[in-house]
């Protein structure tokens, strides 16, 4: 199954910032200016995003790849490697002590309320 997302602002709009998650990726807007996100994988269709003022962190299912391409036609894997599975969440990763989310929430992504 596959699910895209695209995420897009205008040269003129504020800067904010996409992240994927567990891996990290980070993209910049409206420096970017937009890409297309794809999920591949049996559950591609439940990403979830969680939306801050300055950011949005795009959360990819486990064993589910993330491509992406922006506008400048560059494609590459974000998300999802197979030969380096994300601990506790992909098929073959040894199971943490604590939910990963919980753990990246907390440390990259903590905002006071």
């Amino acid at each position: 199954m596959e699910f895209q997302l695209a995420i897009s602002a205008r040269p003129d709009s504020h800067q904010f910032a996409v992240s994927i998650e567990p891996e990290g990726m980070y993209y910049e807007f409206p420096k970017e200016g937009k890409v297309v996100l794809a999920f591949r994988g049996p559950d591609a269709m439940l990403a979830e995003l969680t939306h801050y003022p300055d950011a949005v962190v795009v959360w990819r299912p486990p064993d589910t790849e993330v491509w992406a391409t922006t506008t400048d036609g560059t494609h590459e894997l974000i998300g999802g490697f197979s030969g380096n599975p994300a601990p506790g969440f992909d098929t073959g990763g040894k199971p943490l002590d604590q939910p990963l989310r919980g753990l990246i929430e907390r440390v990259f992504h903590h905002r006071e309320p």
